[in-house]
């Protein structure tokens, strides 16, 4: 009984023996290169054009990441997910690896501008397609002639309520960019430039009509945006049934204007 008593008392010396000296060289080991986080050691799914090359490296800034040590701390994983999914092009952050020594595998969905808003004296603004507000810098200052290859939302008289990566906050701006990402790339097919949402009222209450414009001027009636997949196909398809009847959708004959697109 005491042999056994005593080499349980061994083992707890030895035990704590370990944890202060772990404690007396765990700050140069926080130290060393290889339990530092990197930006250039994390590996991220590529990035389209419009996002900038620095942003992993604002990313760590952003949440205090970029101190040593990190990868010693059980709760990075966690930390690193919350600091991507804050930055204002990232849709989801779908993968977090700790890669040792000193790095990161970070799986990501980027959010692509689907529409640029034009608010009279205030300027232009891109959105995704469920009305998140973008950052601006890429086509703004890098490159502004890609901003045509989108369609601009009009007829909004409503600011951001906050910062890029938030809701505008605008249901007619949230609206005509959910049907802006139904429209996708047969947008710039169909040659479509704009969407004009209204909200009208009806006996169910109020409803957002929203009108095409073809970079012709030929308007065409959409009609109310419901999120329904089979709906919105149907309407895409008169799209196309009518450019490839008169060759584009601005040789609809005059007595056929303005068109209104019709689910059965």
């Amino acid at each position: 009984m005491k042999t056994f008593t005593g080499i349980v008392m061994l083992l707890a010396c030895a035990a704590g023996l370990a944890a202060v000296g772990w404690f007396c060289v765990k700050p140069s080991v926080q130290r060393k290169p290889q339990y530092c986080l990197a930006a250039e050691n994390i590996s991220i799914t590529p990035p389209p054009n419009w996002v900038p090359e620095t942003f992993v490296k604002e990313v760590l800034a952003a949440a205090g990441l970029n101190q040593p040590g990190l990868l010693l701390d059980k709760t990075l994983p966690q930390k690193l997910a919350d600091a991507f999914a804050a930055y204002p092009w990232i849709e989801n952050v779908e993968a977090v690896d700790i890669r040792y020594p000193s790095g990161a595998d970070v799986k990501l969905s980027y959010r692509t501008p689907a529409a640029f808003v034009t608010v009279p004296n205030q300027g232009r603004y891109p959105v995704d397609r469920s009305g998140i507000l973008l950052p601006s810098d890429y086509f703004v200052k890098l490159a502004p002639e890609k901003q045509s290859q989108y369609l601009t939302i009009a007829g909004i008289r409503t600011a951001p309520l906050g910062a890029a990566g938030t809701p505008w906050g605008d249901p007619l701006v949230q609206t005509a960019a959910q049907l802006a990402g139904v429209l996708g790339t047969d947008a710039a097919k169909l040659k479509l430039t704009q969407i004009t949402p209204l909200a009208e009222e009806t006996p169910a209450g109020i409803q957002i009509v929203c009108t095409l414009q073809t970079l012709g001027k030929t308007e065409i009636i959409w009609g109310a945006f419901v999120s329904d997949e089979s709906q919105n196909e149907a309407k895409k398809r008169q799209l196309w049934n009518l450019n490839d009847q008169y060759r584009s959708l601005d040789n609809i004959p005059a007595k056929l204007k303005p068109v209104r697109l019709t689910v059965k």
